[in-house]
């Protein structure tokens, strides 16, 4: 069993390692977070400075989810194309197809000019010679994070009209996710981390707010939201599918069902 080895162990990252480490993989990670530090350690991962597990990625399994704008990806990948890892799996976003609308898969033509789209697709484009597999993933919800929440805090918002198709992965089934890539993805190979059914923000918040017992939040022009909200994309999880995962929470009413049940709501 190869080490894991993972760089930038925020949310996502810390679930795959609680999930790792139990079985007995020997598991290192970088996080400069007390909470999740402790957490870690507490099922016996490693806890390494960067420099550190970059120099004992020799033949290990690297997870890469430090966010472009820290500036390390090129610097990162010369060390990493020294040290020579078994796999190397690069968490990128669904963001770098900017405008796009309707079905889009990992054939859609990105767009580099598109918010935050520059940086991942940099961070892709040093990591990809090395045989980086790049998931790009659609927006992640789970314990903590989502509409639900914010629905509950009261800062949800009805875009005019209804506003377009938004695609989600469970942040329990984008784990699974990188569990499948890192034993059967393709080196240098992209896939698209989604659900099965991308829905319009009216429909979730409809959903969500009869769920809840609570009116629906106010209408507002969908310009005054953020722009990974105003798009209208269908992502496509096909490819990903065919290396044998299927999402355990497969659209947003089975998600957020599991996770209002977890909450006692």
């Amino acid at each position: 069993m190869n080490p894991l080895v993972l760089l930038g162990c925020g949310d996502t990252l810390t679930r795959l390692a609680l999930v790792e480490a139990p079985r007995g993989r020997p598991v290192r990670a970088v996080t400069r977070d007390p909470g999740r530090r402790e957490l870690l350690a507490r099922v016996g991962v490693a806890l390494v400075s960067l420099e550190e597990a970059v120099a004992s990625a020799a033949g290990a399994e690297v997870v890469i989810s430090i966010p472009p704008d820290a500036g390390l990806d090129a610097s990162l990948a010369e060390s990493l194309t020294r040290a020579r890892p078994s796999r190397l799996v690069y968490l990128s976003s669904t963001g770098v197809y900017g405008s796009a609308r309707g079905h889009v898969d990992e054939d859609t033509p990105v767009q580099p000019e598109a918010p935050n789209a520059r940086g991942r697709l940099d961070a892709e484009a040093v990591y990809r010679p090395l045989g980086g597999i790049c998931l790009r993933i659609a927006g992640i919800y789970g314990p903590g994070r989502g509409m639900h929440e914010r629905v509950l805090a009261g800062t949800a918002r009805i875009p005019e009209g209804g506003g377009g198709r938004i695609s989600r992965v469970h942040v329990d089934d984008l784990v699974e996710a990188l569990r499948v890539v890192l034993e059967r993805g393709i080196p240098g190979a992209t896939y698209c981390v989604a659900d099965d059914r991308p829905a319009t923000q009216a429909e979730t918040l409809g959903w969500l707010c009869a769920r809840l017992g609570v009116p629906p939040p106010p209408t507002v022009p969908l310009a005054s939201l953020h722009p990974s909200l105003r798009g209208d994309r269908a992502i496509s999880n096909a490819r990903l599918k065919a290396l044998g995962w299927r999402p355990r929470y497969p659209d947003f009413v089975a998600g957020f069902s599991a996770l209002l049940v977890d909450r006692g709501g």
